[in-house]
């Protein structure tokens, strides 16, 4: 029987399928991004590296702290700032403040997907392609701490797994993400309501909180490149 695990932080971890979810807002951003066309994403921590790699590959640099776009980078983390153009045939390196970190220490699972509640239920078809014996959903958390917008994420996607494969066997951890999420009726309001939600309404970012409490509005999974711990494209469905 196949298990659902899911850890409300981030640590290192070994499994069959790990998904990160970083709802607000890098798992969002880099599913966006691949909706758009992007060719090959790169998630690292470090800023440094993050410049070197773009400048070794001409890649769009993506990042931020704090919620704030990171000094000489092309752009920050909102799923939005690219939007109205065509990314075809581009690469970018995304660095933020926890989705990176969390992406980092999930890098030894065998198949590694992002995650977000904009593309719940295509994370979990593809997860459920992959999986052998188990799934692991991994909550990117802020600042070390749970947050309430990655749990929400984590049981959107626990719900979609659920409905194309009833006989699931739930961790407590799973069940209780999905009684938060019975809990919410309105995603937009429970993302709002979570402390990083606050800080990106506080930094003018409210309309990138509106995008990624939409449930299923994208069908665009980013999958580790194989033979690439940190190197991800689109996956075929």
């Amino acid at each position: 029987m196949l298990k659902l695990e899911l850890d409300l932080l981030a640590r290192p971890a070994a499994a069959d399928v790990a998904i990160v979810i970083d709802v607000l807002r890098m798992t969002s951003t880099a599913s966006q991004l691949f909706a758009q066309g992007l060719h090959k994403l790169v998630v690292v921590a470090d800023i440094e590296q993050a410049r070197l790699l773009a400048a070794q590959n001409k890649a769009l640099l993506l990042g931020e702290r704090g919620g704030k776009k990171l000094p000489g980078f092309d752009g920050g983390n909102s799923p939005l700032e690219h939007r109205d153009k065509n990314l075809s045939k581009q690469q970018a390196v995304l660095c933020t403040s926890n989705g990176s970190k969390a992406t980092e220490l999930a890098a030894t699972t065998e198949h590694l997907l992002l995650g977000a509640i904009i593309n719940a239920a295509a994370v979990a078809q593809k997860a459920l392609q992959l999986a052998k014996d188990s799934i692991l959903l991994i909550c990117a958390g802020t600042n070390g701490q749970v947050s309430l917008d990655d749990v929400l994420g984590a049981a959107c996607i626990a719900r979609e797994l659920l409905k194309l494969e009833p006989d699931l066997i739930l961790s407590d951890s799973s069940k209780l993400a999905l009684k938060v999420l019975d809990a919410t009726p309105n995603l937009h309001a429970g993302l709002c309501e979570a402390k990083h939600g606050q800080l990106l309404q506080e930094l003018g970012f409210a309309a990138d909180i509106r995008f990624a409490a939409q449930l299923n509005k994208l069908n665009a999974v980013p999958e580790r490149k194989q033979g690439q711990p940190l190197s991800f494209i689109r996956a075929n469905l």
